[in-house]
């Protein structure tokens, strides 16, 4: 039996989650013992901690109170999907930290890359690890810090593919439903007469093929979160552009995996979905009625060898018939083929770690957003005192103290949401309140 490689992945959001969920691919022998951390955050679908429940272990701690947790050092690597900022954050707090024996620090994006890479390449320097896709990324990262003195910044290919082998469960084409899902993406596209078009198209296409039922998957219910946010929910767009839609023409919120095991077509105009939709044998198409705009991610699936109009086709009868099979030198070159694989980065970890790497030593005027900000540590912790999370404001305090130990207050301050009589805590915390904007 191996040792067991113990693995800690962080998120907060419904697609950080499933970024996670779908590293989790990895061989039985590697014996990977894998725990998800899902910050708290208003509005992440149940469904989505249920699949990082199913993962293994299931932490729920905040940001700050996760940077002090005592059981961090127990883990052989810690993997961070957060928002750019959060994951600068997280490298460099944990840094401060009286850890002897810190984890190997890694992190990666959440599925396709669509735009603003050298932004999100810029939280991300100074990792013992990114992750990326496919070779459009390492092309793209390598091009960037040519000349730089993160040019040796180490990278490994994870790939694409949600599924190490086709499941059991899935069905032949000629036995699916004459079924396309179409997987909404929030803000794909994002002005509301485009998207308003987008449902119109749909609606047309559900008229000219009676006998198929067309899907919408919305990203999140109504009352849900996700990584972007909208003004008007899918759903509302619909009521507003059809009234009355179709009959073959609905919304559908079961798991999209659930959707794609039955349909023979999904379409998108460039979600990651396109990727599942392979995975779990169902024909993939991309939305193609609002051009090459990079706006809309369209630039990067243009190349995909099923970039079609659906507003001009005969119908979805004709659509299954005539489409082909993506391109496979596009699909090598974003990351999905039988190269990539999750296991190599846990291979790349354990080489780190038997040989651990040397910090990169930054230098003024290069790329990299990597500081990490007293001024917002403290807005952070105002935040966790007036919801009464004692525990979240002293951990950020804690952080705050070490970045700053001869700052008075900050010190003040977190000796007040120490105390434990309530009556003192609110007097010393009203003593020490300074606006911090």
């Amino acid at each position: 039996m191996r040792d067991t490689f113990k693995l800690l992945l962080i998120g907060d959001s419904d697609s950080q989650l499933l970024a996670c969920e779908a590293l989790c691919q990895f061989p039985a022998q590697l014996n990977v013992a894998v725990t998800i951390n899902a910050i708290p955050r208003d509005g992440t679908p149940e469904s989505i901690l249920e699949r990082a429940a199913a993962l293994g272990e299931l932490w729920r701690l905040d940001f700050g109170r996760l940077l002090t947790e005592p059981r961090l050092r127990d883990f052989d690597a810690i993997g961070v999907f957060l928002t750019g900022s959060k994951i600068s954050d997280f490298r460099l707090a944990l840094g401060l930290l009286p850890i002897r024996e810190r984890p190997l620090l890694f992190c990666g994006f959440n599925g396709v890359v669509l735009q603003k890479f050298m932004e999100g390449i810029s939280w991300r320097l100074g990792y013992d690890l990114i992750g990326l896709s496919g070779q459009r990324d390492r092309d793209a990262l390598e091009s960037m810090l040519a000349g730089t003195p993160f040019a040796n910044q180490r990278t490994v290919l994870t790939g694409m593919r949600r599924q190490l082998q086709a499941p059991e469960d899935v069905c032949p084409h000629e036995q699916r439903q004459r079924r396309l899902v179409f997987a909404e993406q929030v803000v794909m596209p994002a002005a509301p007469q485009e998207r308003a078009e987008m449902v119109r198209i749909l609606a047309d296409l559900a008229r000219r093929s009676p006998d198929w039922e067309i899907l919408i998957k919305p990203r999140v219910a109504p009352d849900e979160a996700t990584f972007h946010s909208v003004d008007l929910h899918i759903s509302e767009t619909l009521q507003q552009c059809l009234g009355h839609a179709p009959s073959n023409l609905q919304l559908d919120y079961r798991p999209l995996p659930e959707l794609l095991r039955q349909a023979r077509l999904m379409a998108t105009v460039s979600s990651t979905a396109f990727f599942d939709a392979l995975d779990l044998g169902c024909k993939p198409v991309v939305m193609a009625d609002f051009g090459i705009n990079p706006a809309n991610g369209s630039h990067v699936f243009a190349g995909s060898g099923v970039w079609t109009c659906l507003d001009a086709i005969a119908d979805l009868e004709s659509l299954d018939r005539d489409l082909p099979a993506p391109d496979p030198h596009w699909l090598e070159w974003m990351g999905y083929g039988g190269n990539f694989a999750p296991e190599q980065l846990i291979d790349e970890l354990k080489a780190l770690r038997a040989d651990p790497p040397t910090p990169i030593q930054e230098a003024p005027g290069h790329l990299s957003n990597a500081r990490l900000s007293f001024t917002q540590l403290r807005r952070d912790a105002e935040t966790a005192i007036n919801r009464r999370d004692w525990q979240e404001a002293e951990s950020l305090l804690k952080l705050g103290v070490l970045i700053r130990p001869t700052h008075r207050n900050v010190a003040r301050r977190l000796r007040a949401v120490q105390h434990n009589n309530w009556v003192v805590r609110r007097l010393l915390l009203a003593i020490t309140y300074r606006d911090v904007g």
